[in-house]
């Protein structure tokens, strides 16, 4: 039986090398109770006899409830017999109680086990929808992943496939209850949270999406969405002051995020009144969103992404230059109205 994770199709002995970092150093644990046990299951997970290497790993964790190996184990033995929860589960409730290395590696193995294909039909149903979703064809690519989520309903990668389609079809409740659905599975993947966060706020949630959003800020450095959508969010919450500083620490670390640049122009236009220091200050926003547009038309998207999850949906260049040129006639509209008053 094959698997499938990432566009990968793994062998069992593969999926042991998935990249999930470094091996946790097993050799003081395995000398503790439940270390035949632990050994037998390893066997048995090798022959790809998932059943019987789940019986032998819980046997080692009932005589060592701290025994993160053969949590570790059993997990992929409840993923690879098609019960992908239950594994998530048991890897949370380990990772909650380790520290450091140990539970970076729970976190990064449970990653990995969300996100596995089981069968290369799914994966095949799967790309199908990738392939239309890249071409912006958001219903029938959600219409794939649907289907593909008939085999395996707790697969995070299908799931974060179908909410950001749901998302930029403009379906935000339907978005947040199977993102939602989705970060219960796995509560440590933050592109989920973009997109939770992006659809709780398109539903009124801001609250709850300010949080979401902010972690992901913090957890996806570099990426382009996450200050917009956060700063979108602060200023409906009405921190304005607080959403025009997120952009404008965006803009200073990175030069190329050119939708910030705008978005802090369309901002301060909103904000501004009969003080004109604010719509000049907007102008020059638009400006220097210009001014990098040739550049922008040249950089490598492929070197964008900050995470496999990661969806690139940035405008063409003409798509920006339009939007920056109907909101520099707003501001040049109210130049005039603030000279003559």
């Amino acid at each position: 039986m094959l698997f499938c994770f990432c566009g990968l199709f793994l062998s069992i002995g593969d999926a042991e090398g998935a990249p999930d970092g470094p091996k946790i150093e097993l050799k003081p644990v395995v000398e503790s109770f439940g270390s035949r046990h632990y050994v037998e299951a390893e066997a048995l997970l090798a022959q790809r006899k998932w059943a019987d290497a789940a019986i032998a790993f819980r046997i080692a964790l009932r005589k060592n409830p701290d025994f993160t190996a053969a949590a570790m184990g059993l997990a992929r033995a409840l993923a690879f017999s098609g019960r992908r929860e239950e594994a998530l589960s048991l890897l949370w409730r380990f990772v909650d109680r380790e520290k450091g290395s140990r539970r970076d590696a729970l976190i990064r193995r449970a990653r990995v086990i969300s996100r596995l294909f089981l069968t290369s039909a799914t994966f095949q149903t799967f790309q199908e929808g990738m392939n239309l979703l890249l071409a912006k064809k958001y219903r029938p690519a959600r219409d794939r992943f649907e289907k593909a989520l008939e085999y395996e309903p707790d697969n995070i990668e299908i799931l974060t496939r179908v909410g950001q389609c749901l998302v930029l079809d403009k379906d935000f409740d339907s978005a947040a209850e199977r993102l939602r659905f989705a970060k219960r599975l796995n509560p440590h993947e933050p592109e989920l949270r973009i997109w939770l966060g992006r659809s709780m706020h398109q539903r009124g949630e801001i609250r709850e999406a300010l949080e979401e959003l902010r972690l992901a800020h913090l957890e996806l450095q570099g990426s382009e969405l996450a200050p917009v959508w956060l700063a979108e969010a602060q200023f409906s919450f009405g921190q304005k002051p607080l959403a025009i500083q997120t952009l404008e620490e965006d803009v200073k670390a990175r030069p190329h995020h050119i939708e910030s640049l705008l978005t802090l122009a369309r901002l301060r236009i909103q904000t501004a009144t009969r003080e004109t220091q604010t719509l000049w200050s907007a102008r020059k926003d638009l400006q220097l969103a210009l001014s990098r547009l040739e550049s922008y038309k040249t950089l490598d998207r492929r070197g964008f992404p900050e995470n496999e999850l990661t969806l690139d949906v940035r405008r063409t260049p003409e798509e920006i230059k339009s939007d920056a040129d109907k909101l520099l006639q707003q501001i040049e509209n109210r130049l005039e109205q603030a000279a003559t008053q």
